[in-house]
């Protein structure tokens, strides 16, 4: 079994900048002949008025600056590089150990790729998903297990969103409070992974992706998708 990892790491450009435009301040001349009248009028006009003569109101600068904010892809980004390398590594491992092993059984079961329907690879995948799930999660407890996401490093995988491996750039995964963890793509491959036990015949599926999924900076999810020659199937996820 080989020890290391495919890494793919893409140097992207995430999200644009948003610059903020803070008022500029005027400042108001008053002629030197100018009587007391208007003075106390022009003095009662700007207590009344105050953003017209350049005072910073409520929300003027600052609220410029806070309408800066991440898109949910670069928070995303950002929060799995924060994530524990050991975790995410052991996490995405386990994540794609369940996704071969279902997409192997499911091909174990095709007698004839081309009088195979999408339905019936749907209904196949969501059959064996939760056999993969748990035996991901025994297989993470193994020594050997610990041992690979020791050494090799999982970073978020731009090079899955092409061919060969199309996977969704993004998905998600509900939590029990109703909120959403978002998820990233981690890992893909098109044949076997390598701490993968079974392999992929490309009788159905062309790759597998292997998602990391957040929810306020905390790894709480996993989740794969089947590439088959249809697209890519529905999301299965696990929770950690």
């Amino acid at each position: 079994m080989q020890r290391g990892m495919r890494r793919a790491l893409a140097v992207v450009l995430m999200g644009g900048m948003l610059a903020g435009l803070a008022p500029g301040c005027t400042i108001h001349l008053r002629p030197s002949d100018r009587n007391e009248a208007e003075d106390e009028a022009a003095e009662n006009n700007e207590a009344e008025h105050p953003d017209e003569h350049g005072d910073p109101g409520e929300g003027s600068e600052t609220d410029d600056v806070d309408d800066e904010t991440s898109s949910p892809e670069e928070q995303a980004y950002e929060d799995l590089l924060n994530v524990d390398p050991q975790e995410l590594a052991l996490k995405t491992m386990a994540t794609s150990y369940a996704a071969v092993m279902v997409a192997s059984l499911v091909e174990s079961q095709v007698l004839d790729p081309a009088a195979v329907d999408e339905e019936a690879i749907a209904s196949l995948t969501e059959q064996y998903a939760l056999t993969g799930w748990d035996a991901a999660r025994t297989w993470m407890e193994t020594p050997e297990a610990v041992t690979l996401a020791a050494n090799d490093g999982i970073y978020p995988n731009f090079a899955c969103f092409d061919e060969p491996y199309s996977c969704p750039q993004t998905t998600e995964c509900p939590l029990s409070n109703g909120e959403q963890a978002f998820c990233m793509v981690t890992y893909c491959d098109k044949g076997a992974c390598p701490w993968c036990p079974w392999g992929l015949g490309n009788l159905v599926f062309k790759s597998v992706c292997a998602y990391g999924c957040l929810n306020h900076g905390n790894h709480v999810a996993g989740a794969f998708i089947l590439v088959s020659h249809f697209g890519p199937g529905k999301k299965h996820c696990t929770y950690w």
